[in-house]
């Protein structure tokens, strides 16, 4: 347990930057505009934010998932001097320096959905992602009996996210010895990427049983290529519990997919601001349950999506 060690009024007293955020003013940094799980940290910090009467600012690369412009927009947020920011990383190692200058600033950082290893941070809001990816592997290798011929279509080589899910995936597998993984390839989170990745892949192995995918849209690509060539009985499976995606679940088109909340993360990104602005102890890490998606839970998992409401801190988290 920690508690943060800095108010961002404090250091506002000692900056002389011209440019000053009005009061209750929060900050957000997600990847991209692309990824509709990012939509989601983006609505929940919203309606958290409104919700305590503040205002957010959403920085966002204008190419996706380019480290030097997240770098840029972090570094000039510090001069705004706001309440609090909402950080996810597209590089936690690339983006040490920028936080250190949060830091120095005084400024209250939550990091959520990738782990940041470095930095001063009020908390961190994620899941296991490890845990995912071997959930999501268990039920369709399960579904395949036991056996047969999976690809694997991964993210971002290094991002700390798509590693742990990676590892979930071959740990899953791995369960089952009949159970061949033909290729593993990287699709960079991106949904015609991986489109195109499973388009050579669907012409170079005559048999493919299942398709995993680190994320949703990845997932969807996936699915549009199998589609569009017209190959049935492959097996399509995924993380992050898009929308999207979830219909696809429901609809029988794809396996089964895994809860990522954006919008939950930031709601308990704030919740863990007021309890340290409170003088409340935080914990470092907060963890959200496992939570397979399938036909079973499908439609009661879309209802949440598009009425959403934030977690209690003790339904999440506890005293």
């Amino acid at each position: 347990m920690k508690m943060f060690r800095g108010l961002a009024l404090a250091a506002a007293a000692l900056m002389t930057s011209a440019a000053y955020a009005a009061e209750g003013e929060v900050a957000v940094f997600t990847s991209n505009n692309t990824d509709p799980f990012f939509q989601t940290i983006r609505d929940g910090a919203d309606f958290s934010a409104e919700e305590r009467g503040m205002a957010t600012i959403q920085y966002v690369p204008t190419k996706p998932n380019n480290i030097v412009e997240q770098i840029a927009q972090v570094e000039g947020a510090v001069g705004r001097e706001p309440e609090l920011m909402i950080f996810v990383a597209i590089d936690p190692d690339a983006l040490v320096p920028a936080i250190d200058k949060v830091n120095q600033a005084g400024i209250p950082i939550a990091n959520i959905a990738d782990k940041s290893y470095k930095g001063d941070f009020i908390t961190y809001v994620g899941y296991d992602n490890f845990a995912l990816g071997e959930i999501v592997a268990t039920r369709m290798a399960e579904e395949l009996g036991g056996s047969g011929k999976v690809i694997i279509i991964d993210g971002i080589k290094g991002n700390h996210t798509n590693e742990e899910r990676l590892k979930g995936y071959k740990a899953g597998l791995a369960k089952f010895p009949d159970i061949e993984v033909l290729a593993s390839q990287p699709a960079n989170f991106n949904r015609l990427q991986a489109l195109n990745v499973m388009e050579n892949l669907l012409q170079a192995n005559p048999q493919i049983d299942g398709v995993l995918t680190i994320v949703d849209t990845m997932g969807m690509g996936a699915l549009d290529a199998i589609e569009g060539a017209g190959r049935e009985g492959i097996i399509v499976a995924s993380i992050d519990g898009i929308e999207e995606a979830v219909e696809a679940v429901r609809d029988g088109r794809m396996l089964a997919t895994a809860e990522f909340s954006g919008f939950s993360m930031s709601c308990l990104a704030f919740d863990a601001y007021d309890r340290s602005k409170d003088g409340q102890e935080v914990p470092e890490d907060i963890i959200l349950p496992t939570v397979l998606i399938d036909q079973a839970n499908a439609e009661a998992t879309l209802d949440g999506l598009r009425n959403p409401t934030c977690p209690t801190w003790d339904e999440k988290v506890g005293n």
